[in-house]
Parts: C-alpha cells; sequence; structure tokens
C-alpha cells in the first residue's frame, strides 16, 4: 500500500455522493490500476443503501472516476473464477455498464476485481477461459425488448 494511504484522513468530493471524508482503512491499494485506467491506484468502495445491491469504486485521484460493481454472484449462481478466488479474505465483483451502445446493461465476467480484505489490496484479473463475457447482458431497456 502506499505511503499516502496509510497516514491520513482525505477529503474528496463527487458529483454522485457529494463531499467524502476518506479514512485510510478504507482505501484499496491497485498496484496495476484497472485495464484503461493504469495510473489510477487507490480507490474507494461507496456502499448506498439506496442503490443497492451496487457498490460504487470511486477514484481517490479522480473522484469523478467511479464505476458500478456487482457481485457476479447477483447475476449468475453458476459464476466461478476458478482458484484466483480465495473466498475467506477476498471479495470479488464485476465492473457494470449502466447502459451500452446497444440499449443493454452489462457486467465484465471477463475481468472481475478482487479485493484483499486484509491488505486493503485490489487487483483485477483477465480470466483466461473464452466461457467468460467482458459484456455479460444483465438487462436490456424498454426500447431494446420492444425491436
Amino acid at each position: 500500500m502506499s505511503a499516502e494511504a496509510t497516514d491520513k484522513v482525505r477529503t474528496i468530493k463527487n458529483s454522485q455522493f457529494g463531499e467524502l471524508e476518506v479514512h485510510p482503512e478504507y482505501i484499496f491499494f491497485f498496484p496495476n490500476g484497472l485495464l484503461g485506467f493504469d495510473d489510477l491506484h487507490e480507490f474507494i468502495l461507496i456502499n448506498e443503501e439506496e442503490t443497492e445491491p451496487f457498490k460504487w469504486l470511486l477514484s481517490l485521484a479522480e473522484p469523478e472516476i467511479g464505476f458500478p460493481l456487482l457481485s457476479p454472484w447477483h447475476i449468475d449462481l453458476a459464476y466461478d473464477p476458478g482458484d484466483i478466488f480465495n473466498v475467506k479474505t477476498q471479495a470479488l465483483f464485476v465492473v457494470v455498464t449502466l447502459e451500452n451502445t446497444n440499449g443493454s446493461m452489462t457486467a465484465n465476467f471477463k475481468a472481475p476485481l478482487i479485493f484483499d480484505i486484509d491488505k486493503q489490496e485490489g487487483h483485477q484479473v483477465i480470466l483466461p477461459s473464452d466461457k467468460f463475457s467482458p459484456t455479460h447482458i444483465i438487462a436490456q431497456t424498454t426500447q431494446q425488448q420492444n425491436k
């Protein structure tokens, strides 16, 4: 974990969540960043009752950059990422696209996020199996369903 993440409480502002006080014990360090966001390393998980079961991953360096997350088991009880995940010390989430260009809500089952709770560290992994899609459809908008 970075030294900056361990030393003090920080305040960030986000248009969706307002001003947030971030305590060091809630910061997850992603050594490799996220796909497409390699330069962002410190994130917090936001849990809002109004948007359950979604969680939100916000960048501390760029608080307007955030990602909706879901447990993959909210979508598919048979989801099995293999032995990369330890249910005792880690939490697993998939990044959700709330509405893609086709009007579908999708989840990235191919590259889940693994949060190591004890180490306060996160990693995005790319699963080698072709059975996982980066655009697993969760829902379609009414317009798409009526076509």
